[in-house]
């Protein structure tokens, strides 16, 4: 498990160090850093080797040049990532190249091997979904790189469980005792937030698969007549589901078109992958997953010392400023963040004219 994640002079970061847990939610206002600390651990993940042709760009990332993502409010000549685990670190120093032919130098750190082969994308310890994933398709192609296998906007996800959808999970990831399997558990999920099932079928030669929901057992559909939710929750459902001990979920915005109360149930679904010592790292505007997380404290169903939110926001200087938020054991904000899911109640008071 990760420990915590150091941002130098990348982007609107100056000095920044995020704590992490096993269960861990990115919130705050827009452009104040949430996507950028998650780019700043998928860095790390894509130059654990200082072999890499595009140290700035791989798969699920595209960031550009070096001079696009320094902090020139610093006017940093460098930047660096690290993140530590078990009091050992990894690295990475960004520094400007002299070579017009090469855009940016990299220096690496590192204490531990181990460390370095969980950030290792190749090595499938990392599960990642953007925002910008794949939501409904008529169809989705099969994936034939061995390395990328949720693809790079998750357009993969589909045939990743019609591959697997047979494995046996361990015992801490089987909700469902009715099966063992992948697809049973993924269905369970499906019908407990959604009322949904999901079926995969082959499309011959064409080297694509056909989803099929049903609700409540009724007839299939296509992705498109079931609602658009679904798909997106599927990918995180997955996901969740696909990884093992000690691996890494990060998903951006994991409540994209789904209802407060589906969100909420979401939520419930995250801390259980969390208490199978999977970590999760989520960025979220939702009211509903925070609360949920809240709930899931109050009632015991996941320990408040597993659990980080960290809220961001822009300070005067326009640099990201992270403030660790603090939960009860009771599931209550023990010193409240001005910005922090409070719209509602400030809805609310002008409503009732307070």
């Amino acid at each position: 498990m990760l420990d915590t994640l150091y941002i130098h002079n990348f982007k609107c970061f100056y000095e920044s160090e995020i704590k992490l847990k096993i269960l861990n939610l990115f919130s705050g206002t827009n452009s104040s850093g949430k996507s950028s600390a998650i780019q700043a651990l998928l860095l790390l993940a894509h130059n654990t080797s200082e072999t890499v042709g595009a140290p700035l760009n791989s798969d699920w990332i595209s960031l550009g040049s070096f001079n696009e993502i320094r902090n020139t409010i610093k006017n940093a000549k460098s930047f660096s990532v690290s993140t530590t685990s078990n009091k050992h670190i990894f690295e990475v120093i960004f520094t400007e190249s002299d070579d017009k032919m090469i855009d940016v130098e990299t220096e690496i750190n590192k204490t531990s091997k181990k460390l370095v082969d969980l950030l290792d994308h190749k090595n499938r310890h990392i599960f990642y979904l953007p925002a910008t994933r794949i939501g409904p398709e008529d169809y989705y192609k099969k994936n034939f790189d061995k390395y990328n296998f949720f693809g790079n906007s998750g357009e993969f996800v589909i045939d990743y469980f019609a591959k697997n959808q047979k494995n046996l999970l361990v015992k801490e990831l089987q909700k469902d005792l009715s099966g063992t399997t992948l697809y049973t558990q993924v269905n369970y999920w499906l019908d407990y937030i959604m009322n949904v099932n999901l079926k995969i079928e082959e499309m011959g030669i064409t080297n694509t698969y056909s989803a099929r929901y049903a609700y409540k057992n009724n007839k299939e559909v296509r992705p498109f007549h079931i609602g658009t939710g679904v798909s997106y929750i599927s990918g995180v459902i997955i996901a969740g589901l696909s990884a093992k001990k000690n691996d890494i979920v990060i998903i951006e915005n994991p409540e994209i078109h789904l209802h407060p109360k589906a969100q909420s149930d979401l939520a419930e679904f995250l801390c259980f992958i969390a208490n199978a010592g999977i970590q999760i790292i989520i960025e979220s505007h939702s009211d509903h997953i925070f609360n949920g997380i809240r709930k899931a404290i109050a009632i015991k169903t996941i320990s408040q010392k597993h659990v980080s939110i960290n809220f961001f926001e822009l300070d005067e200087n326009l640099l990201t400023k992270n403030t660790r938020i603090e939960i009860s054991a009771s599931g209550r904000v023990v010193k409240h963040v001005t910005g922090l899911f409070d719209q509602f109640d400030d809805d609310l008071d002008e409503i009732l004219g307070l």
